[in-house]
């Protein structure tokens, strides 16, 4: 059922909702579904989708922000910026700006500044201007210019421009440009460029010979 409230400012953008298979246009009102659940249009532009088992909403040509809360699957694809917060395993792509906090696992592909804390599981991402990871289980990134990880179990990174790995338990590094290593309890860093180690237990591996990373959509 679809309440329009009367007190919200229509949005010229539509946003796609797809909500267990059952896709929507919205661009005003809140949409309340079972469970407790809703969509809604806070602002024009700004759409917050809370306490849905299921739910994809596509913001179409890199606009609208979207922020998903206590959600078990939410992905966004194509919207200027999406946000997570205590939900089960979520997906962006395509945002300019990514924030994660408190969700189960993350992956993240072709976005610009991307912040991750507390994943109880993995955080992948493929493809992001700045990155920070922070307190989760596994790290695996790839493709950033910027990247930086603390506080996690583990933690891999491929073809990135500059890295930076503090309190991490064990790291497999590759093709990197800049490296810095704090308090790593073991790292292999092969291939990279400059590669600076503060305290832990480091090996450092030259590439043989230069290698063009591989595009983002085939990484692995």
């Amino acid at each position: 059922m679809v309440t329009i409230d009367p007190k919200a400012a229509p949005s010229a953008h539509h946003f796609t909702v797809v909500i267990d298979g059952v896709e929507t246009a919205v661009h005003e009102g809140v949409l309340r579904c079972g469970g407790g659940g809703t969509v809604a249009v806070v602002t024009p532009g700004v759409l917050e989708v809370t306490r849905l088992r299921h739910v994809v909403v596509r913001g179409g040509g890199g606009a609208g922000d979207v922020r998903f809360s206590r959600c078990g699957y939410a992905a966004a694809e194509g919207c200027a910026a999406a946000s997570f917060r205590r939900c089960g395993a979520v997906r962006a792509d395509g945002a300019r700006g990514v924030a994660v906090r408190r969700c189960r696992s993350a992956d993240v592909e072709r976005a610009g500044a991307v912040a991750i804390r507390r994943c109880a599981g993995a955080a992948r991402v493929r493809g992001a201007g700045e990155l920070r990871v922070g307190r989760c289980r596994e790290a695996d990134v790839a493709g950033c210019a910027r990247a930086a990880g603390a506080r996690c179990r583990a933690a891999r990174a491929d073809w990135c421009g500059a890295l930076a790995l503090g309190r991490v338990g064990s790291a497999d590094v590759a093709g990197c440009g800049a490296v810095r290593v704090d308090r790593c309890r073991g790292a292999s860093v092969s291939g990279c460029g400059a590669v600076a180690v503060r305290r832990g237990k480091v090996s450092v591996v030259e590439a043989l010979k230069p290698v063009s990373p591989p595009p983002v959509d085939q990484q692995a």
